[in-house]
């Protein structure tokens, strides 16, 4: 088994590997409004188009080169025209499943969280809440990594492994704001300015504290936590370390961490900066991307491309 696997990863790269030369680019149906990348797997929401009032999820296998049609159209939701809308939020992405978060209503408001795949393509209700349409949303859908999805619901933490079954649930003190991962860790943030790391078992493993309200963007890497602070100030954190800080220009914003490279955004400009040499490219012009071990996935109108990270690699120089 090992062996085969070992194939599928050396014949999956060669893959990439044989279109390094320039961008790949599939066109969504309708703008796109949304991004996800984990490992080979892409998917973006596309916005409505002629003939369909709602969005609905696509999932890319840079892999395969096919493109999937997740979920039925959501324009039941929106053909009946709820007073206060309907929509996606999110979405997520990991091996051939995605999840999104949807909803729907009038005074009150209707969340669900769904999930579907390449092979079974009809989405299948995860979750549902209802709230007062002025209330936050009650389900927040974390950053997924190849190995697990996590979501939280007030003060739950739930992950999923890419097969869809449960790997565990945490109770966390508040309400969880966010969470993301990397490999099969963890990290969720709860209202007050702590964050804690989680293990692939669902155990405390680490916990940071900032000031309330400090962290406008984060990301989990093998590095250590990857935070945007106030005032365009990046920190990289291990345990109690602070290993590396670093400034982004006035109005950037922080978009994703991988291979010691900080993936940022500045007006459409989609830019990385390799964090040990301190070297700043303009990588491309979007509005979403997201940036993976193996490459860069973005967004602009209704294309979505990506650049092997060889490719990225050699924009910042060795």
């Amino acid at each position: 088994m090992r062996a085969l696997a070992a194939l599928v990863v050396l014949l999956a790269t060669a893959l990439i590997a044989s279109a390094a030369g320039a961008d790949r680019t599939v066109t969504s149906p309708g703008p796109v409004r949304a991004l996800a990348r984990s490992g080979f797997s892409v998917a973006f929401l596309s916005g409505p188009y002629a003939g369909h009032c709602g969005p609905h999820v696509e999932l890319w296998s840079l892999v395969t080169r096919g493109v999937h049609r997740l979920g039925r159209h959501t324009d039941l939701l929106c053909s009946q025209a709820p007073s206060t809308g309907s929509g996606v939020t999110d979405i997520a992405v990991a091996g051939n499943r995605a999840l999104w978060l949807a909803y729907a209503g009038g005074n009150r408001r209707d969340w669900l969280l769904e999930t579907a795949t390449t092979t079974r393509p009809t989405e299948r209700q995860l979750e549902f809440r209802e709230v007062d349409v002025d209330a936050p949303p009650p389900i927040v859908l974390g950053v997924a990594s190849e190995q697990v999805m996590p979501y939280s619901i007030g003060s739950t933490v739930k992950v999923l492994k890419v097969n869809g079954a449960r790997a565990y649930a945490w109770q966390a003190a508040g309400r969880v704001t966010n969470t993301t991962a990397y490999g099969a860790t963890v990290a969720a943030f709860v209202v007050g300015g702590r964050c804690f790391v989680l293990s692939p078992a669902g155990a405390v493993r680490q916990t940071y504290t900032f000031a309330p309200g400090s962290v406008q963007e984060f990301a989990l890497a093998g590095v250590g936590l990857v935070v945007q602070l106030t005032g365009g100030r990046v920190e990289i954190r291990r345990g109690s370390l602070v290993i590396r800080k670093l400034r982004l220009p006035v109005g950037a914003r922080m978009l994703d961490y991988a291979e010691g490279i900080l993936l940022y955004r500045l007006g459409l400009q989609i830019r990385a900066r390799r964090v040990s040499t301190g070297r700043d490219v303009l990588l491309r012009r979007a509005a979403l991307a997201v940036l993976e071990h193996n490459g860069l996935s973005y967004a602009a109108g209704r294309r979505v491309s990506s650049v092997a990270m060889v490719n990225v690699q050699a924009a910042l120089g060795r």
